[in-house]
């Protein structure tokens, strides 16, 4: 394979990554869970941490829903054993689940992860 084509094809493939880091700037999400039912909302891809959190408690759709984690790249939520939960906002969504068990893990046991965004996708 030539230089020319090799560099031709690793811009290719790296592009639609820069375009997907690009797209999330700027943008926020949010996760709200209900602790009497473990249920969860999410909004993403909004231009304000306000506006993506009124949609997470609305997708929610429970009287004591409240937002919990507002994230400008990624969030995570883990619940386990009598709706103890934890929660977690990173750059990466594998580190924000990472911390998400982790913080849930304080709380209770058997603890899963039930939501996982990133903004700009």
């Amino acid at each position: 394979m030539s230089y020319r084509v090799a560099l031709a094809l690793i811009t290719a493939l790296a592009l639609p990554a820069l375009a997907t880091s690009a797209a999330a700037d700027g943008l926020f999400g949010a996760m709200a869970f209900s602790p009497s039912t473990g249920k969860v909302g999410v909004g993403f891809n909004f231009a304000s941490k306000g506006e993506a959190a009124t949609e997470a408690v609305n997708q929610c759709g429970v009287g004591d829903c409240d937002a919990v984690v507002v994230f400008p790249n990624c969030g995570a939520v883990a619940v386990g054993d009598g709706f103890g939960m934890g929660f977690s906002a990173d750059n990466s969504a594998a580190k924000a689940e990472e911390t998400a068990l982790a913080n849930c893990s304080g709380y209770t046991s058997n603890c899963l992860i039930i939501e996982t965004r990133c903004n700009g996708s």
